[in-house]
Parts: structure tokens; C-alpha cells; sequence
């Protein structure tokens, strides 16, 4: 492939998919505010976005306590306990990625698999208007 088509089709990837930058600041962003909301942050995180679907997966973060009672068949306790902070601080959740993406969130799913230690964030923004089919 010449420079010029390789330099072309690198600007049209940039245009038309987030930056590993951004995806990494929400990444960031959502491990600190799980470590404000419970004491400890996630060790592993990765942000996929596309059209208007976010998703973070968070990996490990599990309070000793959390996996004592894992440890001992006593799931339920812990997705209870983790269902409820997510629910009561969902505006937190949805606040941050319209901050950081500049899109509005119309809506907020979590869950999170006690199994693996791994929660999943999915955010679905509002959609973008396309101004060749938005009639007058």
C-alpha cells in the first residue's frame, strides 16, 4: 500500500472510530469510581464503543469479605450488595460517561458475574441525528 493510501485510510479510521485514548479514559474513569464506591477499584478494564453502545468490563476488585462468602457458596449476598450500589449510584454511572463522551445515556445495564469477579457496564446512548434523513 503507497504512504498516501496508508495515511488516508489512518485518518478515516480516526474519524470514524473512538480513540484508544478516549476508550482508555473511560477505562480509568470507571475503575476510580468503583474504588470510590467500594473501597477498591478493579484490577483489569477494558471499554468497547460503538455507534451508540459502550460496554466496560471490569475484572477482580472483590473485597476479602466478598470472596470469604464466595468461598463458602454465599453468592447471593454479594450480587445483592453489588446490584444495590449500582442501582442507587446509577446517575454517578451514567453522569461520568456523558461527561467523558459528550453523548446522553438513555440507558444503564449492570451486571456482574460473582463466578469470574468481572462486571460488565453497558451504556446505550442516544442516537445520533443524521441530517440527510431528519425531515423538516
Amino acid at each position: 500500500m503507497s504512504p498516501m493510501a496508508n495515511e488516508s485510510l489512518q485518518q478515516h479510521a480516526q474519524t470514524t472510530t473512538p480513540s484508544g485514548e478516549l476508550l482508555a479514559e473511560v477505562s480509568r474513569s470507571m475503575v476510580q469510581l468503583y474504588k470510590e464506591l467500594y473501597g477498591k477499584g478493579p484490577t483489569k478494564a477494558r471499554t468497547y464503543l460503538t455507534d451508540d453502545l459502550v460496554v466496560c468490563v471490569l475484572e477482580g476488585g472483590f473485597h476479602r469479605s466478598e470472596r470469604t462468602l464466595l468461598e463458602h457458596g454465599q453468592a447471593e449476598p454479594v450480587l445483592s450488595q453489588r446490584e444495590a450500589v449500582q442501582e442507587t449510584m446509577r446517575d454517578s454511572f451514567i453522569r461520568l460517561i456523558e461527561r467523558l463522551l459528550d453523548r446522553k445515556v438513555v440507558s444503564f445495564i449492570s451486571g456482574v458475574d460473582t463466578a469470574t469477579e468481572t462486571s460488565a457496564d453497558l451504556f446505550v446512548l442516544e442516537a445520533k441525528t443524521d441530517q440527510s434523513t431528519v425531515s423538516a
